[in-house]
């Protein structure tokens, strides 16, 4: 059969679940291709690779827009008289499996699916129904919510993900020299403004939620793609904590990289689990840099409201700790919390200069619907309960504890914040004298390509290709994509 993923775009940090299932796909002699909604024709798709299958990969801030181009599919099925079944996977109706009524689809696929969308094909090809697919709902079970779940257990049971789909899909993605990889799936922790709580309320009675490959599954993984798709300048690890503790697993996997692969590596960490001895030990196996966030500067806002359980002496222990042996540092703060006001905003400002990042970024928060700190803010009056939630990440703040002037200013301090970080404390005065005025395409531009520069040579170097046509290529779509306010999207891209 022949399945056809889409997405609403791609970016140089690849698509691991896509690709993931799509290797599943291969493995059991199907075809794929995928397609990204902000960059391809869905028409032509239809009419030239005639998908039996159509796999929405969706994020909530994007679901509208897969309501779109899901209304031309039902278009093109009814005048071509073709059968096409439409199932949506990913984060949104993971959390919101209403979609399955709002879009009309066939189906829709709770949380993993890598064992459902093989049973789903199978179930097809044979003529069969697809009632009781475990993680699967359909319009006659999705009232009930009546569902087998399950987590996929034995990691290295699966393929090694499918690189092709992609680069079949963005032919220059092929030349950028940084290739992703995951050595495990879960999250233990509990951050308020994060999905991850809600998914493991869903999943905690189906096994283990954190889970990791074994070290050769993720070491012959990484050979593999060296030997295939030269050259390989840097390995970004997607994982969304990379190292909890200093384990069995960690010092195998460390040891055998460094000899065996001995490439610059980035990561992401929490600044509980970067003590000086996890620190000491990445750097040695070659950690070049990791993503580590910031969020507040206020302890109080950090733990009883955002719930990240880190204390001011942690946070501050961690980013000397990766200073300490050379590891560069790339973390978001977010302006704009509830329950927060201006000077707050500021605070956290002058808390993440004196951290001393290689490179910080700035985001207002944005509220996502069955967070436990979108609905803080509902209960405290902070935001609409009808709030528009596909709202984009380059807005000014959805709360109503701030005023226009306020939000304006924050999203101006967004753009400047990361040059301002890296200048000296004298500059502090210019810094809220330029965020009152009204310059914030001036200040976008100038944010924008200060964190192309930082990022492309001190978190993420000599990852762009040779070809300087090429390389203007991926830099002018690094330059859409940096925008300030949007460098959080960089890990929820990796989000399920």
């Amino acid at each position: 059969m022949k399945i056809l993923f889409v997405v609403a775009d791609l970016f140089i940090s690849e698509p691991i679940g896509i690709m993931q299932l799509s290797a599943i796909c291969k493995k059991n002699k199907h075809s794929t291709k995928l397609i990204a909604l902000r960059r391809h024709s869905l028409l032509k798709s239809l009419q030239e690779f005639e998908p039996d299958i159509i796999a929405y990969s969706a994020m909530t801030p994007d679901w509208k827009l897969f309501k779109e181009a899901d209304s031309l599919v039902k278009k093109f099925i009814k005048q071509n008289k073709r059968d096409i079944f439409r199932v949506m996977g990913g984060p949104h109706p993971t959390y919101f499996p209403e979609v399955i009524e709002a879009i009309d689809l066939n189906a829709i696929c709770i949380g993993e699916g890598d064992n459902a969308l093989i049973n789903i094909i199978d179930r097809l090809k044979d003529g069969r129904g697809i009632d009781n697919i475990t993680n699967v709902l359909t319009r006659e079970n999705f009232t009930s919510l009546n569902y087998k779940k399950e987590l996929i257990t034995n990691l290295d049971d699966l393929p090694y993900p499918d690189r092709e789909i992609i680069y079949d899909a963005v032919p220059h993605y092929r030349y950028i020299r940084m290739k992703s990889f995951m050595t495990s799936r879960g999250c233990p922790y509990s951050c308020s403004y994060c999905h991850n709580h809600v998914f493991n309320e869903m999943f905690g009675n189906c096994g283990q939620i954190l889970r990791r490959r074994s070290v050769a599954s993720v070491i012959g993984e990484i050979k593999n793609v060296i030997l295939n798709y030269q050259p390989i300048k840097f390995i970004h690890f997607s994982d969304d904590t990379f190292a909890h503790t200093v384990d069995d697993w960690l010092i195998e996997f460390l040891g055998r990289y460094s000899k065996e692969i001995g490439i610059p590596f980035y990561c992401l960490m929490r600044s509980n689990t970067l003590n000086e001895e996890m620190a000491k030990i990445l750097a040695q196996a070659g950690c070049f840099s990791i993503g580590m966030s910031v969020e507040t500067g206020d302890e109080g806002v950090r733990n009883n409201i955002l719930k990240r359980k880190l204390a001011d002496e942690v946070v501050k222990e961690s980013f000397n700790n990766a200073r300490k042996y050379k590891i560069n540092t790339f973390g978001n703060t977010m302006f704009g919390l509830p329950s927060t006001t201006l000077k707050d905003d500021f605070n956290s400002f002058i808390f993440t200069k004196r951290l001393k990042l290689t490179v910080p970024t700035f985001g207002i928060f944005c509220p996502y619907p069955k967070t436990e700190l979108t609905d803080y803010a509902v209960k405290k009056g902070l935001l609409d309960k009808d709030y528009e939630f596909d709202a984009k990440y380059n807005f000014e703040s959805a709360l109503k504890c701030f005023s226009k002037n306020e939000k304006k200013i924050q999203l101006r301090m967004t753009y400047l914040a990361s040059i301002f970080c890296s200048l000296p404390d004298s500059f502090i005065p210019l810094f809220k004298i330029l965020a009152k005025l009204n310059l914030k395409y001036i200040y976008s531009f100038f944010g924008s390509l200060y964190l192309i520069y930082r990022t492309g040579t001190k978190i993420f170097p000599r990852i762009y290709p040779s070809n300087p046509w090429l390389f203007l290529k991926i830099l002018i779509e690094s330059f859409t994509f940096s925008n300030p306010v949007r460098m959080k999207r960089i890990a929820c891209e990796n989000e399920l």
